[in-house]
């Protein structure tokens, strides 16, 4: 019997692994060939507009995606100049090779990614192991929007997993200066801040801030202040298109419950509610800055990681989901911390596991099933969402027995 269970367990895996890969090829080939190349078109054409000496924040075929639910709706390039620095060298190739290197040094980083976080928890992989790291990365819901965008999340997963690792050795300027790199492009990892300054790690938060004030001063002189007034300017408008299915944020699902959008029926149409994701977003934060400072557990770091990166995706106003890419190190510490110790699963945390493993692999082609109905925007729509925050629960529930050991 256990040689019957283990091949059928290898069977599904093979399965899951080979239909996430036709999903993950057909979103890619619908990114490079039908969206213009979508986020990274984004990036490229701003780039190339610099080059030119334009504005590289004009709407470009990137920009405009023609999306049915939105049809005159430009989706912006939300990354600050001094961050196409790493786009420049690919500026003057043409498109479909400009993508190619983009995904194949993407993918590159998630590999020395994993690597690195295998390293830091003395994992020792077998096949199962394998096939089941693969089976849950090309099915997991960042790995799908990274393939539909061609975002920059992979090589921000490499930077943070560097950052992780060297904080959970003591080695905190190292981490501060990755962050602050980081930081300068993502402004919601300003949620170390607070962590910082609250657990008395002064200097890691001054080398931080100075490292992203560097980055942004050398964008200043490269690329000119008309460039990042521009940049503000296209940050303006991303609240309009925040109701995104692939947008795990409360300020997501408050504009799709309570506010007139192109993708779903809301439950009602009260604008003056969707204010309410401050006032969700501010006890999300409060909770975490709370729980991380007063964690002196043997694994304070790996949890403060994973809540401070999963707090952000909530509290951010355009949680993206490729973004769950970040704290993949630390949550996969504290995962097989758990297992380690031999705990018990309470009903609670079984439930919260059940939440987000659902919803962190849910296909991406089915988020507008029965769009029509407003069950289905606050649940299919939002699935996402809900295993973000059930993911930020249970890293709360699972962490607060040990958070004094």
């Amino acid at each position: 019997m256990p040689v019957v269970k283990t091949g059928l367990q290898t069977a599904a895996l093979v399965a899951i692994s080979a239909v996430a890969f036709v999903l993950d090829v057909a979103l890619m080939h619908a990114m490079t060939s039908l969206l213009h190349m979508n986020d990274f078109g984004k990036f490229y054409y701003s780039a190339q507009a610099f080059l030119d000496g334009g504005d590289m924040y004009a709407p470009n075929p990137a920009t405009n995606l023609r999306f049915v639910e939105a049809p005159e709706l430009q989706f912006l390039n939300m990354n600050p100049p001094h961050f196409h620095l790493l786009v420049l060298p690919l500026a003057r190739l043409p498109p479909d090779v400009a993508v190619t290197v983009w995904l194949a040094v993407s993918l590159m980083a998630l590999i020395v990614s994993v690597l690195i976080i295998s390293r830091e928890l003395e994992v020792i992989w077998t096949a199962a192991g394998v096939l089941t790291a693969a089976a849950g990365t090309l099915a997991f819901a960042g790995t799908q929007s990274f393939f539909a965008t061609g975002n920059v999340s992979l090589l921000l997963l490499l930077a943070l997993t560097i950052c992780w690792a060297a904080a959970r050795r003591g080695r905190w300027t190292m981490a501060a200066v990755s962050l602050g790199a980081c930081l300068s492009v993502k402004p919601f990892l300003l949620i170390f801040a607070p962590y910082l300054l609250l657990t008395r790690r002064f200097h890691a938060l001054v080398v931080a801030l100075a490292t992203a004030a560097s980055c942004f001063a050398a964008g200043l002189l490269i690329f000119g202040a008309a460039a990042y007034r521009a940049w503000y300017g296209a940050l303006a408008q991303s609240g309009d298109w925040a109701w995104g299915v692939m947008n795990a944020s409360f300020l997501s699902i408050f504009r799709r419950a309570f506010d007139s959008q192109p993708i779903g029926t809301p439950l009602v149409i009260a604008p003056a509610l969707v204010k309410g994701w401050l006032v969700a977003a501010a006890i999300v934060g409060i909770v975490t800055i709370g729980f991380t400072m007063r964690d002196h557990g043997r694994d304070a770091v790996d949890r403060a990681f994973a809540l401070l990166l999963v707090a952000a995706q909530l509290m951010s106003p355009l949680g993206w989901i490729y973004y769950l890419w970040l704290p993949a190190g630390p949550v996969a510490a504290v995962a097989m911390q758990r297992q380690r110790d031999g705990g018990s699963w309470s009903l609670a945390t079984r439930a919260l596991a059940a939440v987000a493993a659902i919803g962190f692999v849910w296909p991406m082609p089915f988020l507008l099933a029965f769009r029509t109905h407003a069950w289905a925007t606050l649940t299919i729509a939002s699935v996402y969402f809900w295993a973000t925050l059930a993911l930020w629960m249970w890293l709360l529930v699972d962490g607060g027995h040990r958070s004094r050991g």
